[in-house]
Parts: structure tokens; C-alpha cells; sequence
């Protein structure tokens, strides 16, 4: 019987974070695309005026396209572990928003409403924005200084327009209704936002490897710094002299 290499079944684990960042990023992409030239594609009805709207359009020719998108991005946020305890929580929270935003429809393709599906789509944005803002640049310490400024701003400019998205498509509901019609375009570049922050996390872990360096104990974190060399590797790396 052959054996796998060790290096070869630790390129197989370490893999698995990159496989579930990759996944969120394509159904992140996908989804206003599926459901919108979908339908088209079908004949059932014209360009609806939210993502949300396509779980009914049709006679719910989409819907089983929007529950499994968004369930499985659900599922990938649950299953995945990120650098801190806090950014856990959040990437929870933000996974099961998004499974009770597909279980819990919003009837607006009826012109109806309904709260909780509400309350959670924005919910799921809040709790990213709050990983962009509080727990992406955890890592961004382990880059060269050179382009570490970059990468923060790069953050907060996307955990901004996480919050920005949903923000502009509850005005155009109830403040702007003769807007109202263009709330699609302003949900997908929400979703399209959230695919981007896990592209641009991708990059980053890839320069630092800092997935690597974590699954061999090379790592501390730091509540001021965040992450950093952990003592014992950096003794053995910079000896007295």
C-alpha cells in the first residue's frame, strides 16, 4: 500500500480552506446571474426587483437555485474556522442569517414583506462588514509592511460597502419607491462585495502563508498586534547574539 508524502497530505488539508473560500466566491458570483438569466431563459417573467423576489417569480421556477445558493454559502461561512475566536462567531452568525434568509421567504414577489427575512439579509451583511472591520487584518500584520496599508484599506472599504448595499436598498424600499426598481442591481453588488472580500482574503493568505505557518504552531495572536510569530518559534528563528 502507498503512502501519501507529508508534505502532499498537508497541501490535501490546508487545501480545504482554500476549496471553502473559492466556493462562497463562485455562489457569491452565481447567484444574481442564475436567477435572473434564468428565468429568462425560461420565459417566466421579467428582471424582478430584488434577488429575494426570484424564490417566487415564475411560479418558483428559481426558487430551489436561490434556497440551495444561499444555504450552501450558509453551510461554507458555518464550517469555516477563521484566526480568532470572535471572527468564528461572526462567520456563524453570518452563515446561519443566510440559511434563514432562504427558509424564510419575503413574498415580495407578491408585494408582500416579511420581517425576519429581512432583519436576517441584513443581518448577514452587518456580521461581514464586522469580520472586514474587527478580525480581517488579524493577519495583515504577517505581510510586509509595504503592503500592509493597502490591504487594511482594501477592508474597510469593502466592510463599508457590505453595510452600504443593504442600507441603499432598504431607502429605495420605503423612501425611494420610484427607485425601487433598480434594488436588484444594488443587492447583487452586495453579494458581488462579499465574493470580493474572501478573493482579496485568499491573496492575502497566500503571500503570508499564514494557514500554513498556524497548522505547525508558528503563530500567536496578539490582542494589540494580532497575529505574530509564536515566542517559541521566533527564539529558535532569531537566537541571541
Amino acid at each position: 500500500m502507498s503512502t501519501m508524502p507529508p508534505e502532499k497530505l498537508e497541501k490535501n488539508i490546508l487545501s480545504t480552506y482554500f476549496s471553502l473560500r473559492m466556493g462562497i466566491v463562485v455562489e457569491a458570483l452565481l447567484l444574481p446571474l442564475i436567477v435572473s438569466i434564468g428565468l429568462a431563459w425560461l420565459g417566466r417573467d421579467d428582471l424582478q426587483n430584488s434577488i429575494s423576489a426570484y424564490y417566487g417569480a415564475g411560479d418558483g421556477a428559481m426558487r430551489n437555485w436561490f434556497v440551495a445558493i444561499l444555504c450552501s454559502v450558509g453551510a461554507f461561512l458555518y464550517l469555516y474556522k477563521g484566526f480568532s475566536d470572535r471572527e468564528n462567531i461572526l462567520l456563524n452568525c453570518a452563515g446561519i442569517s443566510a440559511v434563514i434568509v432562504a427558509m424564510r421567504p419575503c413574498d415580495c414577489w407578491n408585494g408582500g414583506t416579511n420581517v425576519i427575512h429581512n432583519v436576517s439579509a441584513v443581518a448577514f451583511f452587518v456580521f461581514m462588514a464586522s469580520v472586514c472591520w474587527f478580525c480581517a487584518n488579524e493577519t495583515v500584520t504577517l505581510l510586509p509592511a509595504k503592503d500592509q496599508g493597502m490591504y487594511r484599506r482594501t477592508y474597510k472599504t469593502i466592510g463599508s460597502l457590505l453595510l452600504l448595499s443593504p442600507a441603499t436598498a432598504l431607502v429605495f424600499s420605503f423612501v425611494l419607491q420610484s427607485l425601487e426598481q433598480y434594488k436588484f442591481f444594488v443587492e447583487a453588488f452586495g453579494v458581488w462585495t462579499f465574493g470580493a472580500y474572501w478573493i482579496v482574503k485568499s491573496r492575502e493568505l497566500s503571500i503570508t502563508c499564514a494557514e500554513q505557518d498556524a497548522a505547525h504552531g508558528r503563530l500567536g495572536n496578539s490582542h494589540r498586534r494580532g497575529l505574530v510569530p509564536a515566542p517559541e518559534y521566533y527564539a529558535e528563528n532569531n537566537p541571541p547574539r
